[in-house]
């Protein structure tokens, strides 16, 4: 057993001796992803020495950045006292974050106005759709990832314990939601509410994808110059081939299946080395 999802669990596997590399996970479906057949990135992670990795995973599907670092909420709460309390503290050797995913998908895509409705703008193409609320809201994930490195630099037990984070990936829109096997339970995160605001070009809805992440990017990118041990992976284009998103690494509409999630936690790891923040 090398990943645990409970702390005093995660107590009682290090303390039996066998590991020599404590990891926290903390995010969305990314590092979490509930469905059979489908490794995640976590798992991913821990795979490269699963003998020595015992990983914290205290990840949930469907979390947002603005529930995970919300000043005062109780994920924050959760995690001070991870990183800095003597008593339930736990001196860790990587901090792992994925979040944001869903700060960006589904019905926030309406009900917060992150893209303007096509049919009352038939003049403006794919990203020149996206409104100040969504640009908004990516600023205000950002001071969330802020305050988690605030709060790590004051940590006691992790000042210098690395923080490594990355921007999702490039998606092919389609209608393709939760499902297992062919049972569908849902229509998907981000085409079908493009196509509720007028939205139908399969071009345009990539567009407005594209941007989506490329804004997260640069934004975190900026956050990143300005603490160190602390790692954004551009992991935008590691799902491509020839260019557009090659959907044989892709488990439904924003999920990779396994292929894509190994694929990702490689780049991520390559890029965690030459950085100098990944243990060999």
């Amino acid at each position: 057993m090398g990943q645990v999802n409970d702390i005093y669990e995660f107590v009682d596997e290090w303390q039996a001796g066998h590991y020599s590399k404590k990891i926290l996970i903390e995010g969305d479906s990314w590092v979490s992803h509930p469905f059979p057949g489908v490794s995640n990135l976590s798992s991913q992670l821990e795979q490269f020495n699963s003998n020595e990795y015992l990983v914290l995973n205290i990840s949930e599907p469907g979390d947002e950045a603005s529930s995970i670092f919300k000043a005062r909420g109780k994920q924050m709460k959760r995690l001070k006292k991870l990183l800095s309390t003597e008593q339930w503290g736990e001196d860790f050797d990587l901090i792992f974050l994925s979040a944001a995913g869903n700060d960006i998908v589904g019905p926030e895509i309406i009900e917060c106005g992150y893209v303007l409705n096509k049919r009352h703008f038939p003049g403006l193409f794919g990203k020149e759709l996206l409104t100040t609320s969504f640009y908004s809201m990516l600023s205000e994930v950002v001071k969330g990832y802020a305050r988690f490195l605030d709060m790590r630099n004051n940590a006691i037990l992790n000042i210098d314990t690395p923080v490594i984070t990355h921007v999702y990936s490039y998606l092919r829109p389609r209608e393709v939601g939760t499902h297992i096997g062919p049972a569908m339970f849902n229509k998907g995160w981000i085409k079908v509410y493009l196509r509720h605001q007028g939205i139908n070009d399969e071009d345009e809805q990539y567009d407005i994808v594209q941007e989506m992440l490329d804004a997260f990017y640069r934004r975190m990118k900026k956050l990143e110059s300005s603490y160190p041990m602390f790692l954004v992976v551009d992991t935008r284009k590691v799902l491509l081939k020839q260019g557009i998103p090659d959907l044989t690494y892709w488990f439904d509409e924003i999920h990779p299946n396994t292929r894509g999630f190994k694929k990702l936690a490689k780049q991520i790891r390559k890029e965690a080395l030459n950085a100098g923040l990944w243990f060999l």
